[in-house]
């Protein structure tokens, strides 16, 4: 099930049955991390979540413990970032003062390690959702150690799953879970699969300003895509899976109807099967008819038309976050990605004449980008109705064309 670059690194005082695990409390932390910015969807833990759902069915207590959330404080930005000290302008604010400062989010290790360790816990679940961090997370990981050497210390997550060899050469981690939690951990619990332990419905609340209920979730696991700036793949797999739509609708129900709900889904390509999403859509809405929805993480505007567009806005959705790449054609071959203007003109187009909201994203950043390439990108957005997000790209291991 699920086997889809799934592994299990065990070090060798771990080779003991799992089966044998005790079943007792175990804590799920998000380590906190060193960046310029973040935002909330960033950080909304669904890989923990789903951690958090196995355990639970199999009999463990949990505590789940999202440290980025928790605080921020400025840091000194490292001598590896001082190529970078000429960008930063001191007091910066405003809609574009994203990267003003080099902060830490949330605790720091030695704080973060003493929280997770005031739980008493029989193991210790670390999730890294970005290779970026993985250095934070081996920050907490030898703070656990050092503090109380006996608890055993678990990675896993996105971070993870791209280089688990550089987790597993450190003394602080018992043992690497790399891939998908729904078979992997499973399979490091030595237990087989049960009948929910398919791909997992993550349901993560915030209370939004509206005084609504937000819900992030994700529907769909795999790419059959090959752009070659995304690492979805090394984790998930290229065969594009979903959620089965009862499963999902079944989870819903712990949510009162009557409730003002905003769905917000993180899926990558949702639209590769517009049948499944549209059917998910009117599953949710004949139950809670105030419902509106968004696709924060963006959707392929290759992949709308104007009758999709007025099928999803007759459902609920509000707002558009739209993915571009890039306006080179040059780079978008060299990116294996597909891209067309004109089609992107017309959709942004018809979005204003509806009063639809749009966020459309650029990737700024790859191997072969320029100042003059980026430039072309700000000045063809500018043009259109639309807001304009810059995504920086960096690359992981595992991506092709990179060491």
């Amino acid at each position: 099930m699920l086997g889809y670059y799934i592994f299990v690194y065990m070090l060798p005082e771990l080779t003991v049955k799992k089966s044998h695990m005790k079943k007792s409390k175990a804590v799920i932390a998000t380590p906190s991390f060193r960046d310029f910015y973040t935002t909330p969807h960033r950080l909304s833990a669904l890989g923990e979540k789903i951690v958090e759902n196995i355990l639970k069915r199999r009999g463990w207590k949990t505590r789940l413990l999202h440290f980025p959330t928790m605080e921020k404080q400025s840091l000194p930005l490292p001598q590896a970032l001082a190529h970078l000290r000429t960008c930063l302008v001191p007091g910066e604010f405003g809609p574009t003062a994203f990267f003003s400062r080099y902060q830490r989010f949330g605790p720091s290790p030695a704080d973060s390690a003493a929280m997770i360790l005031n739980e008493n816990p029989d193991a210790v679940f670390l999730s890294c959702f970005a290779f970026a961090y993985a250095d934070d997370t081996l920050s907490l990981a030898r703070q656990l150690k050092e503090q109380r050497p006996s608890v055993p210390v678990y990675a896993g997550g996105a971070g993870v799953s791209v280089l688990p060899e550089y987790f597993e050469a450190e003394e602080c981690i018992d043992a690497v879970i790399a891939g998908e939690a729904e078979g992997a951990l499973t399979s490091f619990l030595g237990e087989n699969p049960g009948p929910d332990d398919g791909i997992g419905v993550p349901l993560v609340t915030t209370p939004s300003v509206k005084k609504d209920l937000w819900l992030t979730t994700i529907l769909s696991r795999g790419c059959p895509r090959t752009c070659r700036f995304c690492a979805n793949h090394l984790t998930q797999g290229r065969v594009f899976r979903t959620v089965p739509i009862e499963k999902f609708l079944s989870a819903l129900q712990a949510f009162p109807e009557e409730i003002p709900l905003h769905i917000n889904f993180e899926d990558d390509n949702l639209l590769l099967d517009k049948d499944y999403f549209f059917a998910v859509l009117e599953g949710i809405r004949s139950r809670f008819p105030r419902v509106d929805f968004s696709a924060e993480n963006g959707m392929d505007y290759l992949l709308l038309d104007i009758g999709t567009l007025d099928r999803l806005i007759a459902l609920g959705f509000r707002q558009f976050n739209l993915s571009m790449a890039s306006l080179s054609p040059s780079i978008l071959q060299d990116s294996h990605r597909q891209g067309d203007p004109e089609h992107l003109r017309e959709i942004l187009s018809y979005l204003q004449r509806k009063t639809i909201p749009s966020i459309t994203y650029f990737i700024c950043g790859l191997k072969q980008d320029t100042t003059q390439s980026v430039l072309e990108s700000i000045r063809f957005l500018s043009r259109q109705p639309t807001r304009m997000g810059i995504s920086l790209f960096y690359p992981v291991p595992g991506l092709p064309g990179f060491r």
